[in-house]
């Protein structure tokens, strides 16, 4: 079977050449229509799955709760020489974060102490950095370290599948 070449046509004229820009201007157009409505239509699609995806996302803060409730009543039992517990279905414990606690006088401190690289150019204190001194040094500067245990809980998403897929097995 012969192989044939599409004709694309010849352009031998400056009027062929400007209705061929025209051909591409109106092909542009239609194309920025169809990328618009596609761009509408998203937009209603993820405004919808917001709507619908609401009441799961409560469910979830709500039942995250529950297990937080939990774990607080039963901290000292269940974390005594551990941050997490691990079961089949996901994980929920604690984690470290630390954060720095800044008053009105830490900069002129840090300046004083001509610690500059706690410092912003925005002449504002840099946690980040602060992060890195020692107590007794955030001490100087008004600042104290506050270190809590922020409560998590991740689902296992593998294991909840396995159950749901023996679920409709039986």
């Amino acid at each position: 079977m012969a192989r044939l070449k599409p004709q694309m046509g010849k352009i031998e004229t400056l009027d062929q050449a400007n209705m061929v820009l025209k051909e591409i201007g109106l092909l542009e157009r239609e194309l920025e229509g169809i990328d618009n409505e596609a761009h509408k239509q998203i937009a209603e699609i993820k405004e919808d799955a917001a709507k619908q995806g609401g009441v799961i996302r409560k469910r979830i803060v709500d039942a995250s709760a529950r297990i937080g409730a939990y774990a607080d009543y039963n901290r000292d039992e269940l974390f005594k020489d551990r941050k997490s517990v691990q079961l089949s279905f996901g994980s929920f414990g604690y984690r470290k974060s630390t954060s720095i606690s800044v008053k009105k006088t830490t900069l002129e401190l840090l300046k004083k102490l001509q610690l500059i690289k706690c410092i912003r150019t925005k002449e504002e204190p840099d946690k980040e950095a602060m992060a890195d001194l020692d107590d007794d040094t955030l001490a100087q500067v008004d600042s104290v370290r506050k270190i809590k245990d922020d409560f998590f809980c991740e689902a296992d998403k593998e294991e909840v599948n396995k159950e749901l897929l023996k679920e409709q097995v039986a």
